[in-house]
């Protein structure tokens, strides 16, 4: 008679991985070290909170303001405009078109009307003042003088040097021109027509050093700081010529981009070859480490706005092995932004009043005005939003690992996937009151989870792994 043995077979262990917030696209932490809730890749998705939402949309304009049909808007400028005579308030969206031309429309609404005498051949820079007891705007293209508009008529000054930045401080214009001239340039006190070198009119700053061309002169903290190629520059400028200093600040950094020098409440940022920095005044601090491996900053498109505690930049983006116009939405302190790709952007502007408070971006396919907020897709249609994890163990050391169920909320339907030591499986999941439960039953050494949806509103959260192995 045989000898019956019992054979015990090992039972498999079971681990449970809560995924806790998604955080947005972070390269500095790889997915076996705890950066599985990091993306590889994110966009058009906003993880402020931990939860999955849209970054923003694009809504239409056009019901509001009606653009000349021959023309094809390429930026638009906030023109704050009070009629004294009469006592309101006569504010101004000003429209720059490719023909070169300038159209006005009343911010409340109407028909964008052609400026008389208001013509540049690239896009100008805008500025807004108050000139004579009238508020004015002032534009200026590069070799293309100043030009004012009150309103009603068009002011020219050709004497003015060629401008490539300005602002205002001290109720005088501050300007940087082009060439190699290393000037700043700076008017009479309240009169930016007055471009006569004086002691007691206008006059300008030699900045010609090895720092570089001048790119940005910014009103900042009571001075103007001049950005340049290679450093930062403050100058200290009220009431006698004379009196007016200068001091060189110590920034390190790389090669400062021109078209990034934004003021942002308290602060300054910038890009620069290696990266994008937070400037206090005295100190420029890198803010950019997670995501500015895949950004491209050194573009002729390249612009940047301050909105509702945010700064918004037109850059590119490398996703998936190309190169693409997107923006970066960033808070000042860089711990929290955010990539979008809801259209093509080719200028993107703050209309800032006493009665309007909105962001306004041009786009290029349709050619339009549209109004930057949540919610609103690509003017009202679907758009694309996609967040992946980095390739990761999930912490679990084993041997024939699979990976059993995953649940999340989601209040919209999706595709989710998972990548299994390369192999990619994609499921289409349709919530149940919120809950979503995927069966995978895939077994793998290191996985990746994918979430896309085709949409307008969503939020995912709460997601758990399920997990089965050996040890």
């Amino acid at each position: 008679m045989g000898v019956i043995r019992r054979i015990k077979f090992k039972k498999p262990k079971r681990a449970k991985v809560e995924l806790g917030r998604f955080y947005g696209l972070d390269h500095r932490v790889d997915g076996d070290v705890s950066g599985y809730n990091r993306a590889d890749v994110c966009y058009n998705f906003s993880c402020k909170d931990g939860t999955l939402r849209p970054s923003f949309g694009l809504k239409n304009v056009r019901d509001l303001y009606t653009i000349a049909n021959y023309d094809i808007v390429e930026s638009v400028y906030y023109f704050r405009h009070n009629d004294y005579a009469n006592g309101v308030n006569d504010d101004r969206i000003i429209s720059y078109c490719r023909s070169g031309n300038m159209y006005t429309v009343s911010a409340s609404g109407g028909q964008f009307v052609k400026i008389p005498g208001l013509h540049f051949s690239s896009k100008p820079k805008g500025v807004c003042y108050n000139y004579n007891s009238k508020d004015v705007i002032i534009f200026s293209a590069e070799n293309e003088g100043i030009k004012i508009y009150d309103g009603q008529s068009v002011t020219v000054v050709p004497d003015a040097p060629s401008v490539t930045s300005m602002c205002v401080h001290a109720e005088r214009l501050f300007i940087t021109s082009g060439g190699v001239d290393g000037a700043l340039w700076f008017s009479d006190d309240f009169d930016p027509t007055n471009w006569n070198v004086s002691l007691t009119e206008a006059g300008f700053i030699d900045m010609s050093d090895d720092r570089g061309e001048m790119l940005e002169a910014v009103a900042f903290g009571g001075n103007v700081y001049v950005f340049r190629s290679y450093g930062v520059s403050k100058i200290t400028a009220y009431g006698d010529q004379t009196e007016f200093s200068v001091s060189h600040l110590l920034v390190s950094c790389g090669k400062i981009y021109k078209n990034t020098v934004i003021v942002c409440g308290d602060c300054i940022l910038f890009f620069a070859t290696d990266g994008m920095y937070r400037f206090d005044g005295y100190n420029a601090v890198r803010i950019s480490d997670p995501w500015f491996d895949v950004v491209s900053a050194d573009q002729d498109f390249t612009k940047g706005v301050y909105y509702n505690g945010y700064a918004y930049y037109i850059i590119s983006v490398m996703l998936d092995g190309k190169l693409r116009r997107g923006v970066i939405c960033v808070s000042p302190d860089g711990k929290d932004y955010n990539f979008s790709f809801v259209a093509t952007i080719l200028d993107i502007s703050v209309m800032n009043g006493e009665g309007m408070y909105k962001l306004f971006a041009v786009e290029n396919m349709k050619l339009n005005i549209f109004e930057v907020v949540n919610g609103a897709g690509w003017d009202g249609d679907d758009i694309y939003m996609e967040w992946r994890s980095k390739e990761t163990d999930f912490g679990i050391k084993g041997r024939e690992k699979r990976l059993e169920k995953v649940r999340f909320y989601s209040s919209a339907p999706l595709t989710f996937s998972v990548v299994a030591d390369g192999v990619k499986s994609s499921y289409e999941v349709v919530p149940k009151n919120g809950v979503c439960e995927v069966n995978v039953r895939k077994k793998g050494d290191r996985f990746a989870i994918y979430f896309y949806v085709a949409g307008v509103n969503v939020e995912i959260s709460a997601v758990e792994l399920e997990f089965q192995y050996y040890t």
